[in-house]
């Protein structure tokens, strides 16, 4: 009873989740942005991680689209594109590919011949499109190993030739699939123009998919009346980090805040492998002693389990976040969270 006590009262006394943490700028040229691309890659934390295999302590990831230099034919990618699968990143599209710019029509030419005159780069010289549609998704799992999913605590991008102010956004997921979040990247009046929108998450949310909508219409025709073409450049986001073998019950949804609820962790580590440690946070404080006093472990098809009753009324309305942080015997890590929204 006394555990129970403790950690409900910590549960009352925790704040309603913070908003995301929005970095944007648009522009005429590349310092028109620099600024906030810097402050959103200080926000994610040092190093940039490269094509390091496996989940880094700490860092970010980035895609430049630039390999090659400007001598670099014009690369064309099939849906799914794993070419980046080092970094922790996978691109689908319901389009019919990829394409990443290159000799010899730079900026596109080789869509339409009108396209340089539109689009301009971040990091020169090439950047980066979807082709026969304006839709893309970016899917994260562990660096080097696409068959094991992963999550990052933030994502931006580059855009060029952002017209429209309602025209192109971001959809961020969680790893239950759950939309955290979404935004209208800025717009700017003029051709060969720069965007950019960043958004990090620090009470504890996690984004295994980001969902972007470049402009109003596929790259192809001319841009004329209201069309508005977008492509993109730099891509910059979190470390990814494992969250498969770890599930949090109940998932993101709504709680009424006048019923009890079990918090539940199912935890099925790989193979020769067992749990040797770990962290949960409740909107980013540390709550881990507290409810290691109320876990009760057990087991089920899923591998190990450790619940916790939740009485009602113990969380105050709004949004809250759990996440939950395992340490493995192979010197590895597990990362997952939910997002419940009480209901008074």
């Amino acid at each position: 009873m006394k555990a129970f006590v403790i950690v409900a009262g910590l549960l009352c006394a925790s704040p309603a989740l913070a908003g995301p943490v929005v970095r944007e700028a648009a522009g005429a040229n590349a310092a028109a942005i620099q600024a906030a691309v810097d402050q959103f890659r200080a926000d994610l934390g040092n190093p940039n991680n490269g094509n390091t295999a496996g989940s880094q302590p700490g860092g970010r990831r980035e895609i430049n689209w630039d390999g090659g230099g400007a001598t670099a034919p014009v690369g064309l990618f099939p849906t799914p594109m794993t070419t980046f699968q080092n970094r922790g990143a996978t691109f689908v599209t319901p389009g019919s590919g990829f394409s990443i710019s290159g000799q010899p029509t730079p900026e596109f030419a080789e869509l339409n011949a009108t396209y340089p005159n539109l689009f301009a780069s971040f990091s020169s010289p090439r950047i980066f499109t979807a082709l026969n549609s304006n839709v893309s998704e970016t899917v994260f799992h562990v660096p080097g190993n696409p068959a094991v999913a992963g999550a990052v605590t933030g994502f931006g991008a580059v855009f060029t030739d952002v017209d429209g102010e309602f025209s192109t956004k971001m959809e961020f997921y969680a790893p239950d699939g759950t939309l955290l979040y979404e935004q209208f990247v800025p717009w700017v009046a003029g051709d060969d123009t720069l965007s950019f929108l960043g958004v990090s998450f620090d009470a504890g949310e996690l984004v295994a998919k980001v969902r972007i909508v470049s402009g109003n219409a596929a790259p192809g025709p001319d841009e004329a009346g209201s069309l508005d073409l977008v492509v993109m450049d730099d891509f910059i986001y979190g470390e990814p980090v494992a969250t498969e073998g770890l599930a949090i019950t109940p998932e993101s949804g709504r709680i009424f805040r006048s019923a009890d609820f079990e918090l539940v962790l199912a935890i099925q580590p790989p193979a020769g492998t067992y749990l040797t440690g770990g962290r949960v946070w409740l909107d980013g404080a540390d709550v881990s002693a507290f409810l290691l006093a109320c876990f009760q472990g057990g087991s089920s098809s899923e591998g190990q389990t450790f619940s916790c009753p939740v009485p009602a009324g113990a969380l105050a309305a709004g949004d809250h976040t759990l996440q939950v942080e395992i340490d493995l015997s192979d010197q590895t890590r597990r990362r997952n969270s939910t997002r419940w929204t009480i209901v008074p």
